[in-house]
């Protein structure tokens, strides 16, 4: 629970323009629906607000009801553009409840509504819902390449200020993901712009949190004081728009800005008695903020994550025992179960009891530690394969599209043709029969069917070679998918023997009564051997040549934690991962990657990683 929580807490929710809300703020939506001779305009508004309000606080069914009465409305009155978002909005909660075929429905309903459209924006919709599915799918790389299509010719149509503001989001989102802190906050202070134009001071609180998110991944990089107040200012501002229009702000966008500023004087600052007040006020105010709002339970177990971590700073760890303890009940109620939550707390709650010397406890903690992390292990992998379905489906449709669109062009330019022969025949039969030239019009109609026909031929030879180039893709595709899901099937099984080896470890030294220390335990260095067999065992299994082809291009003896790390960094581990696995310093993961690096005779500029996929492939 010491981990920085506002990137993880607010990548996703953030798209959302309104979430969990004080009733005073729903009933005031409520209420101006109800009112007498409203314009379709306000009402189309007032259903958005209200489908976007129920689908943050996952109450989908009546977020349904809503988008049904929106698209009623629209199609009384016509309105393309009022439809194309209720089926957008319809998208993005089936993506929310990982219903991704469904997703794909509302896709192709708005792709009937707006093919034959002139106008652009219904078309941007369209565009933005497929990006945001793709965000869902996990592929950043493709919803930036969609979103940066029509970026540019959006926000250059007056207003649209709320979708200008989510499409920079997704942008950042993307950028964020990656670490790329530079492109992240550029984005984050464009969906900050548009957001204060919009006049939507939800959305403003939104925006704030998401660019103090963007400066505290800027702060981990340079640690400058100037970024740290600049982090905290903008945090500031969040709290700060919730001040000032208390009934225009969800409590829930203001519970998130309160754990996020509390988040970041935790991790970023020297913890003054001041500061530390402050935190503790922070987080019982979301604590009690969240007893109104339903679906809260990570919100409240990261809070008391926080008053945990304080009570550990300051050595008392019968009081962080204690938050952790409620922490960990709060997590129990939720359904379904956030096991990546659960695993957290119970990691922590291992801690404590270790320092406690309760190494009874620290081993049943740990072991639950364990059973969520083969649960969350399960969980994740389910998820990946529906994922790799949906996104293959995706491309699979996306294909198809292509394919109907090019046998329709073709098809268009042989109806002009064919329209060119007979014009040029019906000019050729005229003079022919005015110059009584009977022979020479028949031998110039043979050659005009002649013609047609050898035309047509090439079509078809076209559309087959077209189609057996799109099965060839498709097949292509697959392949590339099930090789991702076998790398991610590896190091998780990785994971899972280095954890397996600490459990049998720690149980041997409690077995025999004696006063253990559980990190001393872990650091040992008879587990690098048991480690090593497993793990070459896992890779031989996908790669049977890895370790012979490592020795191959070697220059000297790879010994076996050489090989231990040569797996680690084939599977696409970074330095911080590798160091927290081994329980080693990072300053030791990066002089080893150097040492590797001059045992297989490459410079300072090469990837290993790179370089091992080369050999193995």
């Amino acid at each position: 629970m010491n981990k920085l929580l506002p990137y993880l807490t607010f990548l996703f929710i953030s798209i959302s323009v309104l979430t969990n809300a004080q009733n005073s703020y729903l009933d005031s939506l409520k209420n101006e629906l109800n009112k007498e001779n409203l314009s379709s305009n306000k009402k189309f508004k007032l259903y958005n607000q209200l489908s976007e309000f129920n689908r943050t606080t996952d109450n989908y069914k009546q977020a349904d009801f809503y988008i049904n009465q929106q698209i009623k409305l629209a199609k009384k009155e016509e309105n393309k553009l009022e439809l194309v978002k209720a089926y957008t909005q319809r998208g993005i909660i089936y993506d929310n409840q990982q219903a991704y075929d469904k997703t794909q429905k509302s896709l192709d309903t708005i792709q009937n509504i707006v093919k034959d459209l002139p106008d652009f924006l219904p078309k941007v919709y369209h565009k933005f819902l497929i990006a945001y599915h793709q965000i869902a799918l996990g592929d950043f790389e493709s919803s930036t390449k969609t979103v940066q299509g029509f970026l540019s010719r959006l926000e250059e149509t007056p207003n649209e200020f709320v979708l200008k503001s989510k499409s920079n989001y997704l942008l950042y989102a993307a950028h964020a993901t990656w670490n790329d802190a530079k492109n992240a906050t550029i984005y984050a202070e464009k969906s900050l712009k548009y957001a204060e134009e919009s006049g939507d001071k939800n959305l403003l609180v939104s925006a704030y949190t998401t660019l103090a998110v963007a400066q505290s991944l800027i702060y981990s990089e340079t640690e400058n004081a100037k970024d740290l107040k600049l982090l905290i200012d903008t945090s500031k501002k969040a709290i700060e728009v919730r001040s000032k229009y208390p009934n225009q702000v969800s409590t829930y966008n203001y519970a998130v800005a309160l754990l996020n500023m509390s988040n970041y004087y935790l991790n970023f600052t020297n913890l003054s008695a001041k500061i530390q007040e402050e935190i503790k006020q922070n987080c019982f105010e979301v604590i009690e903020l969240c007893k109104t709002i339903p679906h809260t339970q990570n919100t409240v177990a990261s809070a008391l994550g926080i008053l945990s971590n304080l009570a550990m700073k300051n050595n008392d760890y019968a009081l962080a025992e204690q938050y952790l303890l409620n922490a960990n009940e709060t997590l129990l109620t939720q359904k379904p179960l956030s096991y990546y939550t659960l695993l957290s707390v119970a990691g922590d709650l291992a801690t404590v009891y270790n320092r406690h010397g309760d190494y009874k406890k620290a081993f049943e903690f740990q072991k639950k530690a364990t059973e969520y992390t083969d649960l969350l292990y399960n969980q994740t992998q389910a998820e990946a394969t529906k994922k790799l379905e949906a996104e293959f489906q995706s491309k699979q449709k996306e294909a198809e599209l292509n394919s109907l669109k090019a046998k329709a062009n073709s098809l268009k330019k042989e109806r002009i043709l064919y329209i060119f022969l007979g014009v040029v025949g019906i000019i050729g039969a005229f003079f022919m029969f005015r110059s009584y030239h009977y022979k020479l019009r028949y031998s110039i109609g043979r050659e005009n069917q002649l013609n047609a026909e050898k035309h047509e031929a090439a079509i078809q030879l076209k559309l087959q070679n077209e189609e057996q180039a799109r099965m060839q893709a498709e097949q292509e595709l697959m392949s590339l998918r099930q090789q991702k899901l076998q790398d991610e099937v590896l190091a998780s099984q990785l994971h899972l023997d280095h954890k397996n080896n600490v459990l049998k470890n720690l149980k041997n030294k409690l077995g025999n009564e004696t006063s253990v220390d559980i990190k001393r335990v872990i650091k040992e260095e008879s587990l690098l051997d048991n480690d090593l067999e497993k793990t070459q065992f896992r890779i031989q299994e996908l790669h049977p040549n890895f370790f012979k082809n490592l020795s191959d291009h070697t220059k000297q003896k790879l010994t076996p934690l050489d090989l231990k790390y040569c797996s680690y960094i084939y599977l696409g581990m970074d330095t911080k991962q590798i160091a927290t696995i081994l329980n080693v310093e990072p300053k030791s993961v990066r002089m080893t990657k150097y040492r590797l690096k001059q045992k297989f005779g490459l410079t300072k500029d090469d990837e290993l990683n790179t370089f091992f996929h080369q050999i193995i492939s």
